[in-house]
């Protein structure tokens, strides 16, 4: 782990740090991210070697869950820098390189440098590099390539966004200051219909709010707006928040059924 994280990223933050790694040489493994935005066959193979490990040929959920492992291994240190110790890491593709195993999963990112402070600047300057720079342009590769919509895989993100967030908030070493600069990150990122210059914020009600029945009462309950597709895969599954999940699309079809 990077030695700047190590303070956060300690007891049962341990896992959130250890996917982001300070390296000149990236090594054999490694992709830098430029290079696969530039030769589609690289990203294409790459795809194809999931989806073969899945021993599936629809290459929509192979390109969401393969997103899904990339922004859970790559959002905590990035927003943890950005928001708590407002460091900035450099990860434009030019910079990043994202290191695969055997079977073509992310398993890491290497940096050649720890890039440097970004006290002072606001929520939309501290993460351009993650959101317009990096995330953007790789969610456009995808969907591109393999036909799964934008709104999925920016939902893959928000949510990773959403639980780092939220647990930064909830940290109570952490200082006044940084808890509300974690609340106010969250509302911008997640909360907020349009970004500075009236651009659409893709993250935007990426959660949307139900009701889960108990043998006693209802309980609010706020789903993913939109599903991650693991059910698409053998073995896949819905997540406990998931709305395409039997128990919600029921309890919808007996609302929409009781309005007739």
């Amino acid at each position: 782990m990077i030695e700047l994280l190590t303070p956060i990223f300690k007891g049962e933050w341990a896992h959130f740090g250890e996917g982001l790694i300070c390296r000149e040489k990236a090594g054999s493994h490694a992709y830098l991210l430029a290079d696969l935005l530039n030769e589609p066959e690289t990203f294409d193979a790459i795809l194809l070697r999931r989806a073969r490990i899945y021993h599936v040929d629809d290459l929509r959920p192979v390109a969401s869950i393969w997103l899904l492992k990339y922004v859970t291994l790559l959002v905590p240190p990035i927003a943890v820098a950005a928001t708590v110790l407002l460091h900035g890491f450099p990860v434009r593709p030019q910079d990043i390189s994202v290191v695969l195993d055997e079977d073509a999963a992310p398993v890491a990112f290497v940096i050649p440098h720890l890039g440097g402070s970004i006290a002072g600047l606001d929520p939309l300057r501290r993460y351009t590099p993650l959101i317009k720079e990096h995330l953007e342009p790789l969610i456009a590769h995808l969907s591109s390539r393999t036909q799964v919509p934008t709104k999925i895989l920016w939902g893959n993100v928000a949510r990773r966004l959403e639980t780092l967030l939220t647990l930064a908030q909830q940290r109570d070493t952490f200082s006044p200051d940084t808890v509300q600069r974690a609340a106010s990150d969250k509302a911008y990122l997640l909360e907020q219909r349009v970004w500075h210059g009236n651009k659409r914020n893709p993250m935007f009600g990426s959660k949307r709010q139900t009701v889960r029945m108990t043998e006693e009462e209802e309980v609010p309950v706020r789903l993913h707006r939109h599903c991650c597709l693991d059910y698409l895969l053998p073995k896949g599954s819905y997540c406990g928040l998931c709305p395409l999940s039997p128990e919600f699309r029921k309890r919808k079809e007996r609302l929409h059924v009781s309005r007739r």
